[in-house]
């Protein structure tokens, strides 16, 4: 495993900020230490860095499977409790304002929990669980004792991944505290779903610095193929590295306070 701190911005020819690693990468590639990384981050795309002149490389990371395909959602409440605790921890410093809500994911794509009739339940009391017309659900606070989040029964496996959003801000206009506090919470959720084998390689990206570490590279999906992701920086606009459907916010970049906005567009 080799680690490399990236190199700096710097100014292209259209009169923005271009990071190095937004030109020239290869998709096809996947370094060891990603691969091996990858059995413990959720809901993020997790990059190490490796020497120049090979480029950072993309590789996705496993999502929380919460259901098999033709059996009913489940989800332990164990593990949206660690989301919750996770978001509270990090508020003040990275997201005061930002509300916790969950997406469910096919694959590449997002699937709307408008039709699956979610539910909170011990067995016997029942939460409510609100879901937004986007499809996107928040949680209430989770009794302690043994509660499930359960809903109707999928074609397909499904996937659940913690999305953090403050008021004012979308999926296409994102706050950087957000995303900071996002990463945060999905790999606590990571951290929760792994083996016992995983523990040395979560011992090293904690030590590293987790999602606050210039050594590793997070990337974010989303549902369309991307034209662009740029963060308005007080300097001028900063083009980001991104892939087809996921884009690298500069989450380790302290330059960029939490309140820089990340503007996506589509092709």
């Amino acid at each position: 495993m080799i680690w490399r701190r990236p190199n700096g911005w710097r100014r292209g020819s259209c009169g923005c900020d271009h990071h190095p690693a937004a030109i020239g990468q290869d998709d096809g590639a996947e370094t060891i230490g990603s691969s091996a990384m990858r059995v413990m981050v959720a809901g993020v795309v997790l990059v190490m860095t490796a020497p120049a002149p090979v480029a950072a490389q993309e590789t996705d990371g496993p999502d929380i499977v919460v259901t098999a395909p033709g059996k009913p959602l489940q989800v332990d409440a164990k593990l949206l409790r660690i989301a919750q605790r996770r978001l509270a921890k990090d508020r003040a410093a990275l997201a005061p304002a930002a509300t916790l809500r969950f997406e469910l994911w096919r694959g590449g794509q997002r699937v709307a929990a408008n039709d699956l009739a979610l539910v909170l339940t011990d067995g016997t009391r029942q939460l409510p669980v609100t879901v937004d017309s986007d499809g996107r659900f928040a949680l209430p606070a989770i009794p302690e004792g043994r509660w499930f989040l359960r809903g109707g029964t999928a074609a397909q496996a499904l996937s659940l991944r913690p999305l953090v959003l403050s008021p004012g801000t979308g999926i296409e206009d994102r706050r950087l505290g957000d995303l900071r506090a996002q990463c945060q919470v999905a790999v606590a959720m990571g951290k929760a779903q792994a083996s016992i084998l995983a523990l040395p390689l979560i011992g090293v990206f904690d030590l590293a610095g987790g999602c606050a570490s210039s050594r590793f590279n997070f990337y974010h999906r989303v549902e369309r193929p991307l034209a662009s992701a740029v963060a308005d920086a007080p300097g001028g606009p900063v083009v980001l590295p991104l892939r087809t459907q996921s884009y690298r916010p500069p989450l380790a970049d302290r330059t960029f306070g939490n309140e820089t906005r990340i503007r996506l567009s589509y092709r």
